[in-house]
């Protein structure tokens, strides 16, 4: 008796080769996306730790403005809000403006500082960033460069007026008399390590059509308590 064995159909020859080529790039693709984890989660792990240890001696993060001279009566929004744009052109600055100076709301963007004036009054607003970050181009401010505050669609135009250092008790420079106006502020030396000694302050005056929008808007915060 003659026993005839029947070859495989070529479609199920291929089916199989398939299946085990899919197998093998998704393996190959858990693997890659494990190695990934690991590297993300090590970089995580020794990001948190140098923050750590940081706060341990102190130097966490730089206190830009004092809490003394925040009040939460004057909030203009929930901490870390988003309260418009902030641009500066020349620099190529442009950020959101979120609400308050603290550690992780400035981690994210610049903020505004709380007992300030708010966007669209005609008081001082106080601004402030890190300088190793968001306000790091700072530096290189000059005289007469544009700032553009936009809320609601509608843009109030400033332009850089003077640029001073001060202690950073010395909150002088956040009084509303001196509105209206932009007040920037972030530490300094730029290339400090540690805590700065000094703040780098930047003062900018509003041009006349921003003025014009200025002069039936609210005065300071402080009418607002």
């Amino acid at each position: 008796m003659i026993v005839r064995i029947q070859a495989r159909p070529a479609a199920l020859i291929a089916t199989v080769l398939k299946a085990a080529q899919l197998f093998t790039f998704s393996a190959g693709a858990g693997l890659l996306g494990w190695a990934a984890f690991v590297v993300l989660d090590s970089t995580y792990t020794q990001w948190a730790g140098a923050r750590a240890l940081a706060a341990e001696r102190g130097e966490a993060q730089e206190t830009i403005v004092p809490k003394s001279a925040s009040s939460v009566r004057s909030a203009a929004a929930p901490r870390g809000a988003v309260l418009g744009n902030f641009a500066m052109p020349r620099l190529g600055l442009s950020y959101v403006l979120l609400e308050g100076t603290d550690a992780r709301t400035l981690d994210k963007s610049i903020g505004r500082v709380e007992d300030t004036a708010r966007l669209g009054e005609s008081g001082n607003i106080g601004i402030a960033g890190h300088r190793n970050t968001h306000f790091r181009k700072l530096e290189w401010v000059r005289r007469d460069d544009e700032i553009i505050l936009t809320s609601h669609n509608v843009e109030y135009r400033y332009r850089v007026e003077w640029v001073h250092l001060y202690k950073p008790d010395d909150l002088e420079v956040l009084d509303p008399s001196h509105g209206p106006a932009v007040t920037l502020i972030t530490c300094f030396p730029f290339e400090y390590v540690g805590s700065a000694p000094l703040r780098f302050v930047v003062r900018a005056l509003p041009d006349e059509a921003t003025r014009t929008k200025l002069a039936t808007a609210p005065g300071p915060t402080a009418a607002k308590r």
